[in-house]
């Protein structure tokens, strides 16, 4: 074995990352059974996701509406995008890997992640294994894949997406010079984190690894923390210690095979359930999943799924991605496991071939799947583990709470949420319980001068006095602060002094409305004692609008 390889997996967590350029777009023209040189643009929300080669050589981009995919290329093919055919297609694809690594992730439709030191019995060095891989995959499955290795999984998903290697130790200069629109992988809320980072002035992951931890935590909270985590090549891992002496798992076994895919969809919703039961007593959070489904003739299919937002119905929907692609892909492709291809072989001398034209969607096998397995691969712990009421005894809490609005009325039980609005006390949406929310105001539209994240946890209203040195009233302008702030007196007298403060920033709202036009001035305060503080002033008098905890 080389040094590269070995340094590779000691000093380094090394991840190779597999992604299939315009994955959409080949999934789409596998479903619908479309020529590699017909051109095809993907849709999703009135624009294009994904265009295949021949339609991007046309002129078509990513973000392109369907009128403008069109006057490019008439003769292009547009398909609606489906999450069910990302995923079917690619887990029946990748079956080819089980054969050659130990252990591989699906991060998303299209990429997948391969923990480098399970290779290294297997491979001299990291380009011979990833080129052994590749080989194998586009031969099975005639796909082209981007290689992207680095010591991180987000810094080797944005390797992949150049199709280059970044050497151990390397990775920080690497995301550094990183663009900052590259935080997309962050998640739920990253195009609003990202449009903030660059009205600031950072334009690059390196300008955000810069700043002080602490500040951008205190700023933009955990998604904020995340983003910056990610940009200094810090790699959140699993806990390793008492979390791995126990294995968190669950079993089905079935009475009668089955391969329809909604009856097992119904099943894993329960098992599912039973599984995060077991990970939430014991105050963590599951983030990666293995899925392991057992066919009557013997056969296995396990595969590790990655899920931000893991719940049942997303449990539910991976296992029967993984259980058509897998199936099928044994059907027409001759992925099934090695140990049965002899048996295979033989029923195939002794009997006719079998019908070609396809199987029923939603019954795709004969024999079908005996048994399910869901185990917990990824724990974590949440920043906050807490218990939530309806975790247990959800019936009783249901029908209690329903006993209150029969008594005392539907507002009796409130509901929290968040609607559009410049202030925290604008924010706050209050929804009786079992009714949809209807926000006055849309949480989606722009509301330049809005509070960011992390909001205040009391919201209210006090009058305050906000005095510079001398005991002079601060006054605002939109230029900013007349003074610097000192002391906040209270109505009872008493006064505290301002340790730190933000820089001020003006909002005018309803201008358009003579009677509701408002303009006031902002400002964040940390005061002696420790606390932080949001302040407001309106037509001359300072306001406390709300406390940081």
């Amino acid at each position: 074995m080389s040094a590269d390889l070995a340094a590779g997996s000691t000093e380094h967590r090394r991840t190779l990352v597999l992604t299939v350029p315009d994955w959409s777009a080949v999934a789409a023209a596998t479903e619908h059974d479309l020529s590699p040189r017909t051109p095809l643009a993907v849709l999703s929300a009135g624009k294009v996701v994904a265009a295949n080669a021949p339609a991007r050589a046309a002129g078509i981009a990513v973000g392109n509406n369907k009128r403008a995919v069109g006057y490019r290329c008439p003769e292009a093919q547009v398909v609606a995008w489906d999450e069910d055919v990302d995923n079917k297609h690619f887990s029946a694809g990748v079956g080819a890997l089980e054969e050659l690594v130990a252990r591989f992730t699906l991060l998303a439709p299209g990429t997948l992640a391969i923990p480098l030191d399970s290779l290294k019995h297997g491979y001299a060095d990291e380009p011979s294994a990833v080129e052994a891989l590749i080989s194998a995959l586009v031969s099975t499955t005639g796909w082209e894949f981007f290689p992207g290795i680095a010591d991180t999984v987000f810094a080797a998903v944005l390797a992949a997406g150049q199709a280059r290697r970044v050497e151990p130790g390397e990775t920080g200069q690497f995301l550094a010079a990183q663009p900052i629109s590259t935080l997309e992988y962050v998640g739920t809320g990253a195009t609003e984190l990202i449009d903030t980072f660059t009205q600031l002035g950072l334009r690059t992951l390196g300008d955000l690894a810069a700043l002080d931890a602490r500040d951008v935590n205190s700023r933009f909270g955990a998604l904020g923390k995340h983003a910056h985590e990610l940009a200094t090549g810090v790699e959140r891992t699993p806990l390793k210690d008492h979390v791995r002496e126990e294995r968190l798992n669950v079993e089905l076994g079935l009475d009668t095979p089955t391969a329809r895919s909604d009856t097992l969809g119904f099943l894993t919703r329960q098992l599912a359930a039973d599984l995060l039961t077991k990970v939430r007593r014991r105050g963590l959070v599951c983030t990666q999943i293995t899925i392991e489904l057992f066919a009557v003739t013997g056969q296995s299919s396990n595969r590790t799924w990655r899920i931000e937002d893991m719940n049942e119905n997303t449990i539910a929907d991976r296992l029967r991605w993984q259980a058509e692609g897998w199936l099928a892909g044994g059907a027409h492709s001759g992925s099934a496991p090695a140990k049965n291809r002899s048996a295979s072989a033989r029923r195939d001398k002794e009997e006719p071939a079998p019908d070609q034209s396809g199987p029923d969607p939603e019954d795709f096998s004969e024999e079908g799947i005996i048994a399910l397995g869901l185990v917990a691969a990824e724990l974590t712990t949440p920043i906050g583990a807490t218990r939530s009421l309806f975790d247990e005894n959800t019936g009783q809490v249901t029908h209690t709470l329903e006993r209150l609005q029969g008594l005392f009325g539907p507002d009796s039980v409130l509901v929290p949420g968040l609607q559009g609005g410049w202030d925290p006390a604008e924010t706050n949406l209050w929804t009786p319980w079992q009714q949809a929310a209807s926000p006055v105001r849309s949480p989606g539209a722009p509301w330049p001068g809005a509070l960011h994240a992390p909001r205040p946890t009391t919201v209210e209203r006090l009058p305050i006095d906000v005095l510079a040195v001398g005991g002079r009233s601060v006054g605002a302008r939109p230029a900013g602060l007349e003074s610097a702030p000192f002391t906040i007196r209270f109505p009872a007298g008493a006064t505290e002094e301002i340790v730190d403060y933000s820089g001020s920033w003006p909002v005018e709202s309803g201008w358009w409305d003579p009677e509701r036009a408002t303009y006031r001035t902002r400002l964040q305060v940390v005061t002696e004692s420790g606390r932080a503080l949001l302040l407001s002033k309106e037509n001359g008098q300072w306001y406390l609008t709300g406390r940081y905890r």
